[in-house]
């Protein structure tokens, strides 16, 4: 998760035309792909507002509370938002101007991260998932979708710990008679 790191994601977005173009299994298979490798904007308000650096840059102060807007469909379901690059990241600002806030690059796992979390109480976060590009493509990623991507990575890894181990082990000495 980085601040107002700017992200630009032309492969996804060109899985994202393929699919909506042809919806067949390995156009999904290309978008699932892509997702997993993308780095998307965020809107968020930081609490305190960060402040301009000496470089001109916004600044977080330490100890600072970052939360992440959701979006209210008709039928009250919530999503996270998760912008390809700053031109749909605009699409959202232009009709919220009241709302100027900064940003952040979340990866597909800091979104699973918040949205299958569970509070204190036990209680899971109200996003039923993320929307990609929510005032263009309008692509939901849900719930069921991101814990699905990150129970695959999880056993993508143990795989290759596995299989370096594999690599490493070493063979018994067997001296000569």
């Amino acid at each position: 998760m980085e601040f107002n790191k700017s992200v630009s994601n032309p492969m996804l977005m060109g899985a994202i035309e393929l699919m909506k173009a042809e919806d067949t299994p390995e156009h999904r298979n290309m978008f699932v792909g892509e997702l997993a490798k993308a780095s998307f904007l965020s809107p968020a308000i930081v609490d305190p507002a960060p402040t301009e650096g000496p470089e001109g840059n916004l600044v977080i102060a330490p100890g600072s509370k970052v939360q992440f807007p959701m979006l209210t469909g008709a039928e009250g379901m919530r999503f996270f938002m998760a912008f390809t690059d700053m031109a749909e990241y605009e699409k959202w600002q232009e009709k919220n101007p009241e709302q100027r806030l900064p940003y952040f690059a979340l990866k597909i796992e800091d979104y699973a991260g918040i949205v299958l979390r569970k509070d204190a109480k036990g209680n899971i976060c109200p996003a039923l998932g993320i929307v990609v590009n929510p005032f263009g493509a309008n692509i939901v990623v849900p719930r069921e979708m991101l814990a699905g991507m990150m129970s695959a990575k999880a056993a993508q890894a143990k795989q290759a710990i596995a299989r370096q181990a594999a690599e490493n082990k070493v063979a018994q000495f067997k001296p000569s008679k």
